[in-house]
């Protein structure tokens, strides 16, 4: 395990100051709080190396209110690539280097990436051969077990697969080291080329760096010079002109230890270090080496010290096999190639060149997982050999096939988002052409690229059928017998996406239909004239039967129309308000809580491509109409099915993504709508009808007071279409309560009060953040009576509020704050006044129980400081997501108030 540096050893080599804890996933920089199963404790010193905003990431310490940045590690320099930090304790990360790895970050702008750091030590070789040697004994213990045990144990496999996961993630990433050692030309991490090599000496080190000066900044590849022995591999960094670390990553095999070359930083003049030679097997400790061709063996060094074989043996292919599959399956990172495409049209494509023999079986093979693009096609278009193969990398399955000598095409679930894709062709003549591997957001190309978005493929294989020699030179995309066109093609390692063992379909299918999920994708018109939709380009055959299945719920329209004017050609119109269907093919079902399945049943005419259009409609008539840019429909899932196939649509239950395309002002904003849930509409469940306080609502006279969130249109109008109710809005932007410090106008929604209609029955007052964030009105304390304060403030204008609509009911909605990127009007900030904003929370609840006035905690909506980003548009302001949160949970407020007579005379 490698040890924290001394002080000037760490002035030397870019070492921070060690410290006590480093996080393992997104946190919240403020407060006491666990780190790693830890408590942290004030003062303590922690890596943060996790945060979904990259920008947030570094070394900070911890206080009882917020944490700011470390004094060592607050400046570009002091985070510069190469600077590594030693953790402390914690139940992960503990005795853990990491290291920083972007060049030169401008803290608070530019993303700061943090990773484990290879350790210069062999104690790390040991843990992973004794880990190796684990998992060798594993497998040797199952190839023991009897197939009747075998059959037994199957039974029990569903009960365990919560365990299994668990085991197959430790195999995966156990095996994975071998993987790693064999591709450092088999020395190190394990697997040793002989075993004299395993029992030797190898570079597991250097002594004290002498720095040098006038080297190229970077890090580069270590090159060896003298000694006796090979194999030695390692990198060394460049700061500032000067040496400052040396990473070994294999240590080879050496009776007389080599020297340091640091030539590849052109200009670095007098730097040096001593090779440090350790054993690189002790004893007790196993290693794999080739014992023929193909064959790994297990060996065992005893006293002497000398190898022991073991007798287990292990094809290195296979080996290697398993490795991936254990690896994907567990949704661990590997290391893969990335397909990036071109901006502007393209179609981005990786190929090479082959002759086909006339009378060959030829399997064209790629593993790929989606990324930003999930439509992978194989294709060669030479006479003899022609076929076109598309995939979905997202559903799964293959999306279309085409092409005179395409015999089958097939796709393969290899774990975690990976498939293996692939087409069999019967070659009719001799032709050579290119083998192409293209990919695409839905299928159609050439499309318009953005420059950023691709895929992730893991190799291209042309073989022929039976056997498993590749006719390509590699099967690595990144390969140069591989031409690349509109497309990049770069080394890099798949997501982390750890892959839980699935709920069985029915449990699944029940668990969505009782409690409900946020799934649905929500439609919205333009604002102006113009044809409101979203589609997929589809191609289809005359004669094709074609199915196409949508569920959806109404918003603020109802009417959803399904057309298109080409191949498939129908026109269906879906009320879904009343849940009535028109148009030949049509047909709609009930499905709950106002969400229908609307179906179109259609028989293709034509051999031809199509656009399925989804449609927004307004109240009466069709395309074109006047939107006003917010009001539209609910899609969760829309499936395209060709002969009773599978879906082919890319991302079925996000309409929002590049897959669809959308008519020019539409929009798409997913997650904003609860699909089904039946225990949310109790009517469903049968049996008597249940009053949740819906029915007291409807109609009522509702005055909304409050700032820019009130006003804007966020909650308010979201609020009265989920109520009935009928909302007069006197919400003023940037208002306050009271007196303001500050230069905005004082007092703005204090004089509204005098509008309110005198027949209101429920005033709704929402004090709003600027009180403590942009007038830093001064809080004062209870007693207070007047507007000069925020306690004095919400008193006085409860009793005007009283004055002017005496028979209302006064509901009070609490502030809530602003996110961590708000100047203002977020907590952990100290106002001008001295406050924070805590405190101006604490007086808005405290004044309501005192008044006697029901208080909805906007804050227990989930919506706050720690969500900026999922529920509001500028770290303050509600977007859609979070303007739909906010009304859904105060409706379910005040229908809970109705229900206790909280509302009534």
């Amino acid at each position: 395990m490698a040890r924290p540096a001394t002080a000037a050893v760490r002035l030397l080599t870019g070492e921070r100051e060690p410290v006590r804890l480093a996080t393992t996933a997104n946190t919240l920089l403020r407060g006491l709080q666990t780190i790693d199963g830890v408590p942290c404790e004030v003062g303590d010193r922690v890596l943060v190396k996790d945060q979904a905003d990259q920008r947030q990431n570094g070394i900070y310490t911890v206080s009882e209110g917020e944490w700011f940045r470390a004094a060592d590690a607050r400046t570009a320099r002091t985070l510069q690539k190469g600077t590594t930090v030693h953790t402390q304790v914690g139940s992960v990360n503990a005795g853990r280097v990491f290291e920083f790895s972007a060049d030169e970050p401008l803290v608070g702008s530019d993303a700061i990436t943090i990773a484990p750091s290879v350790p210069p030590d062999i104690s790390e070789v040991v843990d992973e051969v004794e880990s190796l040697r684990d998992e060798a004994q594993v497998l040797k213990d199952a190839t023991e077990a009897s197939a009747g045990q075998a059959a037994a144990s199957a039974a029990s496999s569903i009960a365990n697969a919560g365990q299994t996961a668990a085991d197959v993630a430790t195999t995966a990433a156990n095996l994975a080291s071998a993987q790693a050692a064999r591709d450092a030309s088999l020395y190190g991490k394990g697997i040793f080329p002989t075993t004299a090599a395993a029992i030797g000496f190898g570079v597991v080190g250097s002594g004290a760096i002498t720095a040098g000066a006038g080297g190229t900044n970077g890090t580069f590849d270590l090159a060896f010079t003298g000694g006796a022995g090979s194999g030695a591999a390692g990198r060394f960094v460049v700061a500032g002109g000067a040496l400052t670390q040396i990473l070994m990553t294999a240590p080879g095999s050496y009776t007389v230890a080599p020297n340091f070359s640091f030539a590849a930083s052109a200009g670095l003049a007098g730097a040096s270090a001593t090779a440090v030679l350790g054993r690189n097997v002790d004893v007790g400790q196993y290693f794999w080496t080739e014992v023929s061709n193909g064959v790994l063996g297990l060996y065992n060094v005893t006293a002497g010290p000398v190898a022991m074989d073991s007798g287990i043996r292990a094809a290195t292919s296979a080996l290697l096999s398993n490795m991936d599959s254990l690896t994907m399956i567990a949704g661990l990172s590997i290391p893969t190639a990335r397909f990036t495409e071109a901006a502007g049209s393209v179609s981005p494509s990786v190929y090479r060149s082959h002759s086909f023999a006339s009378g060959d079986m030829i399997e064209h093979v790629v593993v790929a997982k989606a990324g930003e693009r999930s439509a992978l096609q194989l294709i060669h278009n030479g006479g003899g050999a022609a076929y076109i193969a598309n995939f979905n990398l997202e559903e799964g399955v293959v999306s279309s096939t085409s092409g005179a000598n395409l015999v089958s095409a097939a796709v393969t679930d290899l774990g975690s988002g990976w498939y293996e894709c692939k087409a069999v062709v019967l070659v009719a003549a001799n032709v050579t052409n290119n083998v192409q591997a293209r990919m695409s957001p839905a299928g159609a190309l050439p499309y318009t690229g953005d420059g950023t978005s691709g895929m992730y493929v893991r190799s291209i294989v042309l073989r022929k059928q039976g056997l498993t020699a590749n006719l390509f030179p590699s099967s690595d995309p990144i390969n140069a017998a591989f031409t690349e066109q509109n497309v990049t093609v770069s080394s890099t390692t798949s997501p982390n996406e750890p892959s839980l063992a699935s709920l069985l379909p029915l449990v699944k299918q029940l668990d969505v239909t009782v409690n409900g999920r946020m799934t649905a994708s929500k439609l919205v018109e333009q604002s102006g004239s113009g044809f409101p939709s979203v589609w997929q380009p589809r191609n289809v055959t005359n004669g094709n039967t074609v199915e196409i299945k949508v569920i959806a719920k109404k918003a603020e329209r109802f009417r959803l129309n399904l057309f298109s004017n080409a191949g498939a050609i129908y026109d269906c119109t879906f009320n879904l308000d009343l849940g009535t269907a028109s148009g030949a093919g049509a047909t709609i079902a009930a499905l709950g809580n106002g969400w229908y399945e609307c179906t179109v049943n259609v028989t293709a005419i034509a051999t031809s491509g199509m656009n399925p259009q989804h449609r927004i409609y307004p109240a009466s008539g069709g395309h074109p109409y006047v939107g006003g840019g917010v009001s539209g429909l609910y899609v969760q899932r829309s499936s395209f099915r060709i002969n009773g196939g599978a879906n082919v649509n890319l991302s079925s239950e996000d309409l929002s993504t590049s897959s669809w395309t959308k008519s020019v002002g539409a929009t798409v904003t997913p997650n904003a709508a609860l699909y089904l849930g039946l225990l949310s509409d109790p009517t469903n469940l049968g049996g008597d009808p249940y009053d949740d306080g819906s029915a007291a609502l409807v109609g009522k006279k509702w005055t909304a007071l409050g700032s820019s969130i009130t006003i804007g249109a966020y909650y308010a109008p979201l609020l009265a279409g989920q109520t009935g109710m009928i909302l007069t809005n006197l919400g003023v932007s940037g208002s306050a309560l009271g007196l303001s410090t500050t230069g905005y106008p004082s007092y703005g929604m204090s004089n509204r009060i005098v509008d309110i209609p005198a027949d209101t029955e429920l005033v709704t007052l929402e004090p709003g953040p600027n009180a403590f964030g942009a007038q830093e009105t001064p809080l004062g304390a209870f007693g207070d009576t007047t507007y000069a304060t925020h306690y004095g403030s919400l008193w006085a204008a409860c009793v005007a509020i009283r004055a002017q609509a005496p028979n209302t009911k006064i509901v009070m909605i609490g502030t809530y704050s602003g996110g961590p990127g708000h100047a203002t009007h977020r907590v952990g900030r100290v106002n001008g006044q001295g406050n924070t904003m805590d405190q101006f929370f604490e007086a808005e609840r405290y004044m309501a129980h005192a008044l006697g006035i029901p208080f909805i905690d906007i804050s227990q909506s989930g919506m706050g400081y720690i969500t900026s980003t999922l529920y509001m548009s500028d770290e303050l302001h509600p977007n859609a997501a979070g303007s739909l949160r906010h009304a859904t949970y105060a409706a379910e407020c005040l229908r809970q108030m109705a229900r206790r007579d909280l509302l009534g005379a």
